[in-house]
């Protein structure tokens, strides 16, 4: 499936700048030797490495130096996150939610979701919008739903634009990576912006009061993935005039 491989390229980039006991695989994956990569993520993981085995559990959803196996991109993703990680439970989050390698449960994709979320992670941030927008495992919420969307909105706008498309054109691997990921970074903010124009022409004054109350309360969750200049700023200029019926805070 296409969002697997996108999702693979963009989020399995996060794992390869740790340290040196974990930098032959990273630098193996940056180069496209997906062989030697997955090798030295094998090892790692059954030591229980907990970043080799969010990066090979990606790599086994998207057949990257491995036959495609997503009951063991689960299992794997499973695994990582009981150590604690948050892009894992985004994974496991999503695979729930489109029902790949396990029986779909949206109220299981959205506890992941949440989890990650709280953490910090933009794209648990924005499905976990979604989720409450759409009311999938959960009750129809625009209130939440527009909050947790303008969360994840601060973290993908600043990123947009941020890579070339030239890097579409590179010879080198790892620049068609970032290539991929600034493709699809761009999908997810149109996506945004689409949903809170949408949920937008629907609030009233108090839809409009609670939501400032709410992303205030969400403001703690922008943490760990997002860039320290835009943490802990407030909405201001075009986001505003973008995703607003009036000044949030």
């Amino acid at each position: 499936m296409k969002c697997a491989k996108l999702l693979c390229c963009f989020l399995i980039l996060y794992s390869i700048h740790t340290k040196a006991d974990f930098q032959s695989g990273g630098d193996a994956y940056k180069q496209g030797d997906f062989n030697t990569a997955a090798k030295e993520f094998t090892v790692l993981a059954e030591r229980g490495d907990h970043r080799a085995m969010y990066a090979l559990g990606s790599m086994y959803a998207a057949g990257q130096g491995v036959d495609k196996n997503l009951e063991k991109a689960f299992s794997l993703f499973k695994e990582a996150a009981l150590n604690g990680r948050i892009d894992a439970m985004y994974k496991l989050g999503l695979m729930y939610d489109e029902g790949q390698g396990v029986k779909q449960n949206y109220k299981k994709a959205l506890r992941y979701y949440q989890k990650s979320a709280k953490g910090g992670y933009p794209l648990s941030q924005y499905r976990f919008g979604l989720m409450y927008a759409d009311g999938k495992g959960v009750k129809k919420n625009r209130i939440i739903a527009y909050a947790w969307l303008i969360i994840a909105a601060h973290y993908f706008i600043y990123q947009s634009g941020k890579v070339s498309e030239s890097s579409a054109n590179a010879n080198d691997f790892q620049s068609k990576i970032l290539f991929t990921q600034q493709q699809e970074m761009n999908r997810i903010t149109h996506s945004i912006v689409n949903e809170l124009e949408k949920i937008r022409k629907t609030l009233d004054n108090n839809d409009i009061a609670d939501i400032r109350k709410k992303v205030a309360d969400y403001t703690q969750y922008k943490k760990g993935y997002h860039h320290i200049s835009v943490k802990n700023i407030l909405p201001n200029g075009t986001i505003d005039k973008l995703f607003l019926p009036d000044t949030l805070y």
